[in-house]
């Protein structure tokens, strides 16, 4: 029997449909192509990508970790903030930074095997380059996301995320940004925080918990297994956790793929860390307001089980086939986790 729930923290419905679920071929996914040869990011091929912007290493001086500029960048650095008018419409120059974190130096590495050690130096790779990019005042917005697999945008095999920093703030952030103010101005509490609390009350849809941080399926999830990692009290920003936060989130990570890689598979997905805008000079600084009280570090992982349809794009209205309970019930099974 079908629902429809909504989001507060993304201010979205979405239609929980488990009949569609037996659908034909639903999560067949296309089969991605692979050449060891020709990737770019293995060991000894560090000059098929532009010099290191940041680089881990082991005892022996081997990278472990590696930061590259985006070679097919979507924007970029060297550009100057502005705009113009042409005719009707309005054109802003391309201004931004666009990176690429190579995770390991294991062409074939899934995340479900990362050791803590791993996690731990990939999240100091991104954190690094949040700070460093805030220092950049015409940056207003930096997202970190890991695309896996074809079914989720991604071209090559080996692990790698991405950094897309951008002048504007884009609409879906200030979006969440706006419903988590005014809940904050209501109930002086930060949103996100308060649907941890509930989700730790009700233990439905929690599928992991340590002393920093809990992964659960949303109420509303818009796809199916979605998780959310958050943290347990208010943290802002990837940027500002204390290296003992780092280490418990490494550790939520670690578990939350080997759950979802044991129930799904050698599934696709996309990786989302919701880290705030940055504060710069050409935004009101009230919209920054408290924003550190407000605004909750988060990630969020979108298995990509199947395609997005006309409904989806028409209207925005996602149709999920798998209720959240289920799917928290059969990651929670997952004892390996």
């Amino acid at each position: 029997m079908s629902e429809v729930r909504y989001c507060k923290l993304r201010g979205e419905k979405v239609i929980i449909a488990p009949e569609r679920l037996h659908r034909p071929s639903y999560f067949d996914k296309p089969k991605q192509e692979d050449d060891l040869t020709l990737c770019p990011f293995e060991p000894g091929s560090e000059k098929a990508t532009p010099d290191a912007i940041y680089t881990a290493q082991d005892k022996n001086g081997n990278w472990t970790c590696r930061v590259v500029p985006n070679l097919y960048k979507a924007l970029s650095i060297e550009e100057h903030f502005g705009s113009k008018r042409i005719g009707f419409n309005t054109q802003e120059s391309g201004l931004g930074a666009h990176e690429v974190i190579i995770e390991t130096p294991q062409h074939d590495l899934n995340m479900d095997h990362y050791t803590l050690e791993q996690w731990q130096t990939y999240l100091k790779a991104a954190a690094s380059r949040i700070k460093d990019l805030s220092h950049d005042i015409r940056l207003a917005h930096i997202q970190v996301f890991k695309n896996h697999g074809a079914a989720a945008g991604a071209t090559l095999r080996h692990p790698h995320s991405q950094i897309l920093a951008t002048a504007f703030i884009p609409p879906m952030i200030e979006r969440e940004i706006e419903l988590q103010r005014a809940y904050f101005q209501k109930e002086k509490r930060a949103l996100l925080i308060d649907i941890v609390s509930e989700e730790i009350r009700e233990e439905k849809r929690v599928i992991y918990e340590n002393s920093a941080f809990i992964a659960f399926t949303p109420y509303a999830s818009l796809h199916a297994f979605e998780v959310i990692i958050a943290p347990k009290e208010q943290k802002s920003n990837l940027a500002s956790l204390h290296t003992d936060t780092l280490k418990e989130l490494s550790k939520a990570l670690q578990n939350v793929y080997k759950k979802l890689y044991t129930v799904l598979g050698n599934f696709d997905f996309n990786m989302i860390f919701k880290n705030p805008p940055q504060q710069i000079e050409h935004v009101n600084p009230n919209y920054f307001y408290q924003m550190d009280q407000f605004f909750t570090f988060h990630i969020q992982i979108i298995p990509r089980l199947y395609t997005l349809a006309g409904y989806e794009f028409g209207t925005n209205v996602h149709i999920n086939p798998v209720l959240p309970e289920m799917a928290a019930e059969k990651l929670k099974e997952e004892k390996n986790g």
